[in-house]
């Protein structure tokens, strides 16, 4: 027995070490064998008849198609493949709790910015802002039922359950045929599969260290840049081996040069070797610590890359600097940056900083989609440190992306640096087909700041100055002055020398309007005032 033993951890052993040495040579030269892109393709056809089998699934597809298999379009009957099981998601931009009418309608009136709109008549300017207000606490509800922001940090899940653990809590019992693809399923992806990859991931984190501490010796110069370029792309295909990733490049014409700034939008650190398998890039972002800030020093050695603390004002001022000489050398390496600051689950693209955009007049957009069927590489940082989410990227069965390369967008002379980069994410968003939402990454962490909630009001108020009465008169501003200088009854206009009222205001009259004002236009620019003040209390 023990000889029998011995014997298949031998034979064993040697079927793995050949194994990742041809996958190791493969990857090396960017040559594919095929293999990968057939296991997928055979996945797949297992997930489909699993799925077909299962109740659960079949309930949902009851749900949302009348007829299972068959539904009543313009009176014909269209037959359904079931493979839109497998693509069909619930993420939250496509399986809603409530339909969001009232949050859509504040939507619409914040970001109107059409100065011809029909305006509202004096008389129903109070009951548009009661009517708004009430629309405003509706949205609110809405919000808290199914928001849009939160579920972005969170791993979607599938309708179909891929017999993984991370696309449902605990294993869920269908059938026996289920049951047993499952432990099968278990077997493969813990024992041969989690061996070829460890064994693939550290001879290419191997090689890593072992080049970019020669090259680092090197000059800089054109020698050095070659060799470092070379470099990168073998090694991170070689890591890219060890997750199974198949990575599908389009337009790669539309390809970042020398010096130039690329954006793209951030689902995980493995973003950055996703791209790297294809071109070689100069890296900036926010310092880390254990097994992540170990690459982020390894890296560092051959190239120039910018790691920084995102809380030290000082060193975002370095950042842009270093950002600067780095744009004005063609011969250095294209930037790659992530815009939103932290890991989206790849459904939407979140707000984009504005310090990228504010140094380059040209940008080389891309734009990453993940398919999550046989594995998400969404990583919440949060709940996970780095090496269980290795972890769990090797324990998958593979990793799936799309990414194109957009072409390069310039700047016009009207925009500003938060406007072009509204725009560039929105070409992203459309071309990897995902939501386009201005809402700020950071949210994943901190509290709504003051800023934005000031920003809303004020987007809020301009409506009504477009829509409403408001917009007749100026506004009258009223500032306070100290205790101890002298009231008088000429300070203030004949309409308003109610000293005990006013005892400690003055009244400030815009420079449109005269001093010599009647008192029926005092009158109303006072209403006007009176009804500004009430206004900006409903805002807040």
């Amino acid at each position: 027995m023990i000889n029998f033993l011995l014997a298949f951890i031998t034979y064993y052993g040697f079927i793995i070490l050949t194994v990742v040495v041809l996958v190791i040579i493969l990857s090396s030269l960017g040559v594919s064998s095929g293999i990968r892109e057939y296991g997928v393709s055979l996945l797949c056809n297992l997930f489909e008849w699993a799925a077909e089998g299962s109740h659960s699934v079949d309930d949902l597809f009851d749900e949302d198609f009348e007829g299972k298999n068959e539904f009543e379009e313009n009176g014909q009957i269209i037959l359904q493949n079931r493979d839109r099981l497998l693509r069909r998601r619930s993420s939250s931009n496509e399986k809603k709790i409530i339909e969001k009418d009232a949050s859509e309608s504040v939507r619409n009136k914040l970001d109107d910015d059409n100065a011809n709109n029909h305006l509202i008549p004096k008389n129903k300017t109070s009951r548009t802002i009661i009517s708004d207000s009430l629309e405003f606490i509706t949205a609110g509800f809405e919000s808290i039922i199914d928001d849009e922001v939160t579920s972005r940090f969170k791993a979607e899940t599938l309708v179909s359950w891929n017999l993984l653990s991370r696309t449902k809590a605990n294993y869920v019992h269908i059938n026996w045929k289920i049951s047993l693809l499952w432990v099968l399923g278990w077997i493969t992806r813990y024992t041969i599969l989690l061996h070829i990859r460890l064994s693939i991931f550290f001879v290419g984190l191997s090689l890593l260290i072992m080049t970019t501490a020669l090259i680092g010796f090197i000059p800089n110069g054109g020698l050095k840049r070659w060799l470092n370029r070379r470099a990168m792309l073998m090694c991170m295909r070689i890591f890219s081996r060890s997750f199974s990733s198949i990575i599908r490049f389009h337009d790669s014409q539309n390809k970042a040069r020398g010096g130039g700034i690329c954006v793209a939008n951030h689902t995980s650190p493995i973003d950055v070797m996703i791209l790297s398998c294809d071109n070689c890039y100069a890296m900036i972002g926010q310092s880390q610590g254990g097994f992540l800030g170990f690459l982020q020093r390894t890296l560092s050695r051959s190239t120039h890359h910018i790691w920084f603390e995102r809380s030290e004002a000082k060193d975002r001022l370095h950042v842009v600097r270093r950002m600067q000489e780095h744009v004005n050398d063609p011969k250095k390496l294209p930037i790659l940056i992530f815009p939103e600051g932290t890991c989206i689950n790849n459904t939407s693209v979140m707000q984009f900083k504005k310090g990228s955009f504010e140094i380059a007049s040209t940008i080389y957009p891309i734009a990453m989609k993940y398919d999550a069927r046989l594995g998400d590489a969404f990583w919440n940082s949060s709940l996970q440190g780095y090496a269980q989410y290795l972890w769990m990227m090797m324990t998958s069965w593979a990793i799936i992306c799309n990414v194109w390369y957009l072409p390069p967008m310039i700047k016009n002379d009207d925009e500003d640096a938060i406007e072009f980069a509204r725009r560039v994410k929105k070409a992203i968003a459309e071309k990897g087909g995902l939501v386009d939402l201005e809402w700020d990454g950071q949210l994943k962490r901190t509290k709504v700041s003051n800023k934005l909630i000031n920003e809303h009001k004020k987007k809020y108020f301009n409506h009504l100055e477009r829509r409403t009465s408001i917009s007749y008169y100026k506004p009258i501003r009223i500032r306070k002055i100290s205790q101890s200088t002298p009231l008088s009854q000429s300070t203030f206009p004949e309409s308003v020398t109610n000293e005990t009222q006013y005892e400690k205001r003055e009244l400030i009259i815009e420079d449109s309007f005269e001093e010599n004002l009647d008192n029926d236009h005092k009158n109303k620019c006072n209403d006007i005032e009176s009804k500004q003040t009430n206004l900006l209390t409903v805002i807040s």
